[in-house]
């Protein structure tokens, strides 16, 4: 039997306590109010079997709290959670798409380096299957919030584990998931920039470029770019293993400045970053 749980954090992550001030005025009085930036509550996913499959997962989801509009806030966080519930389907469906092992053997741990270039460190029990996801809020302010979520798995008897991404965008003034397209101004070869401007910055990075690797994930259609989030700092992009190289490079970021991508952007909740 499959048995799944949805654990909260008791932690909000991205909740620092800045205000908007906002002063209407008349030619009697005025008056000051202050919006306070919505919260993230993190929350889990977990669960797993041991018959006739034996596998178990933990992957972490963001929930906004504190948004004026409860209707945006509900379909916002019922996105989130799908995000999360997708990562665990898409590890169940490999985990169970081979006849179940009919023999287990002692499970032994070993910790492993994740590959080079890639962000996070894996400890991997080489007769376990498990999935571990983390959630990351990458930028959260009155207009925009930004999420990516990283699942680590393995698979046992496997050579090693994988990784796996969500990332989601959403414009809080109107309640829209932010695609790609939606960043940038009509008529834009966004993705040609991006193509030309990220493999530009992977080639300056001799520890993971190797040029007799031609990159077919670099080509300029939008599948390459998807697993995008913003920051303070500007746009980031991650790359799924092998997308850009061999497995040993990991899972490398490009990151574009505001400053750069300014005379890209389309009018929005970007203007003024």
């Amino acid at each position: 039997m499959l048995a799944a749980m949805v654990i909260a954090s008791g932690a909000c992550r991205g909740s620092h306590a800045a205000t908007r001030h906002t002063t209407s005025s008349s030619s009697s009085s005025s008056t000051t109010t202050s919006v306070p930036v919505p919260t993230v509550k993190v929350e889990t996913l977990t669960g797993g079997t041991t018959s006739p499959y034996i596998y178990d997962y933990t992957v972490e989801y963001p929930q906004l709290n504190g948004l004026a509009d409860d209707a945006t806030q509900r379909t916002i966080n019922a996105d989130l959670m799908k995000a999360a519930s997708e990562l665990v389907g898409d590890f169940v469906a490999v985990v169970t798409e081979e006849p179940p092992q009919t023999t287990t053997s002692a499970s032994t741990t070993t910790s492993t380096p994740a590959p080079a270039g890639s962000s996070t460190t894996t400890s991997e029990p080489p007769n376990r299957t498990r999935l571990e996801g983390k959630s990351e809020t990458t930028l959260l302010d009155l207009r925009v919030a930004s999420f990516r979520l990283q699942a680590n798995g393995y698979i046992a008897g496997a050579a090693h584990g994988f990784t796996r991404f969500r990332t989601l965008t959403f414009d809080l003034t109107t309640g829209k998931r932010l695609t790609l397209p939606d960043l940038f101004r009509s008529g834009v070869d966004y993705l040609g920039w991006l193509a030309h401007e990220s493999l530009a910055q992977l080639q300056a990075r001799p520890e993971i470029w190797d040029p007799q690797t031609a990159p077919g994930g670099l080509s300029p259609v939008d599948e390459h770019f998807a697993h995008f989030v913003l920051t303070p700092a500007g746009l980031d992009i991650v790359f799924d293993e092998y997308q850009v190289g061999p497995y040993a490079i990991g899972t490398p970021h490009v990151t574009f400045p505001y400053a750069q991508l300014r005379p890209l952007l389309a009018p929005g909740p970007l203007d003024g970053r």
